[in-house]
């Protein structure tokens, strides 16, 4: 399979659950969310993104421990944006629970939904113990989908700034997220051209990207979770695609 052929399967995965139909970005956009109720969604929100800087310096460690420098360059470049001082994405996400009226040491506090605790350990472990191309693949669908001024993330903003009328303040990682996001994940796409050339790693990828599909639906699972206080999961918007094997029975002798 090109390099070509293979990102038009994987945006077909990511079609399967796209991620402006989540109940969570639909609520915002569609105001059916109150504010309060974003609120505790953005806890949730917080307690996963804290956990950046280990999947990141994973993803790290092992571009180096595979000598893939020009990947090295790409994690690093995300890595300083997402991570870098004065101020880290998860205290640009504080900003948003400070209007709420909730500080560091109670979101820290906070205890993560089924939803959230999912994510949190599909996430690290596969960027624990897959290879770091694996890892930015699986980031990278979900970032393209995220980024840019049409993307998830922008629509988000516009309502969270106009129709919730939260401040500039609490609402700037929505803001981080459109201007950030598309420059991410299309420079991870990018690597997944230039280094999936053979068929298994382009399985591996395949696979890595579909665990990321999943692990961050599951992260928005968690926030209506925390809005609902009810155990569900999103189905998505199409069937459930899998690779199907064949069925050999066992060849049944007359007596």
């Amino acid at each position: 399979m090109s390099p070509d052929e293979l990102i038009g399967e994987l945006w077909g995965f990511a079609q399967e659950v796209p991620m402006e139909q989540h109940p969570w970005f639909q609520g915002i956009i569609q105001h059916r969310w109150s504010r309060e109720q974003i609120i505790l969604g953005e806890v949730q929100h917080y307690l996963r993104v804290r956990t950046n800087p280990v999947f990141f310096g994973y993803i790290a460690v092992n571009a180096v421990a595979d000598k893939q420098y020009g990947l090295m360059e790409v994690v690093l470049e995300n890595f300083m944006e997402e991570l870098s001082s004065p101020r880290s994405h998860p205290d640009v996400l504080l900003q948003f629970l400070e209007e709420g009226g909730i500080s560091r040491e109670e979101a820290d506090s906070a205890e993560p939904t089924p939803g959230t605790m999912a994510a949190i350990e599909m996430i690290i472990g596969c960027c624990q113990r897959r290879s770091a191309l694996e890892g930015v693949a699986m980031l990278s669908f979900v970032e393209s989908q995220h980024g840019g001024p049409d993307g998830v993330a922008a629509k988000a903003y516009r309502e969270l700034r106009g129709h919730y009328e939260f401040s500039e303040r609490a609402a700037e990682t929505y803001r981080l997220h459109a201007e950030q996001d598309s420059g991410h994940g299309a420079r991870q796409i990018d690597v997944i051209r230039r280094y999936a050339t053979d068929l298994e790693t382009q399985e591996k990828v395949r696979r890595a990207v579909k665990l990321g599909l999943t692990a961050f639906t599951l992260e928005w699972d968690g926030h209506v979770q925390a809005i609902t206080g009810k155990r569900e999961f999103w189905s998505g918007a199409t069937p459930l695609r899998l690779s199907q094997l064949p069925v050999r029975l066992p060849v049944m002798h007359r007596q």
